[in-house]
């Protein structure tokens, strides 16, 4: 009876190695280094986010100047600007898959796909105010202090 569990599991552990092994793709395989994997956790991601906070203190630095600068035509010196200073380091930090060499990383448009949509927010409408005006009953006879007047 032992001989026989001990078959069946091993027959299910092979089983299982076969069909739920992983396939490897030989671009990412030649496009992921392990050594450049090391590096990538250990200095370069490090060093970009140094880089991060330092365009970002310099960004605001100069703002009165890329103000300036935005005065004439085609007033986009804020965009380029910031696209240099923060957008780029940041992107290259945070947002690029761990091993990819690509600089400055451009993320594909489809890569996050938003599933949930919302309504744009809508002010409520008023409800239209009523003046409540209390009824006043008019005497039909006058009081006497009145007739004096």
């Amino acid at each position: 009876m032992q001989g026989i569990m001990k078959r069946l599991i091993s027959f299910f552990i092979l089983l299982s190695v076969i069909c739920c092994s992983a396939n490897a793709n030989s671009e990412s395989v030649e496009k992921t280094d392990p050594a450049f994997v090391l590096l990538d956790v250990i200095l370069y991601r490090p060093v970009g986010l140094v880089i991060t906070v330092v365009g970002t203190a310099v960004f605001v630095a100069v703002t009165p100047l890329i103000g300036l600068a935005s005065i004439p035509a085609p007033h986009d010196a804020f965009a380029k600007t910031s696209n240099i200073l923060v957008v780029a380091p940041a992107t290259y930090t945070f947002v690029r898959p761990i091993g990819d060499r690509d600089f400055p990383y451009v993320a594909s448009p489809n890569l996050y796909k938003t599933t949930v949509t919302q309504k744009p927010l809508q002010p409520p409408v008023p409800a239209p105010v009523v003046p409540v005006v209390p009824k006043v009953q008019t005497p039909e006879v006058l009081p006497p202090s009145i007739k004096g007047l």
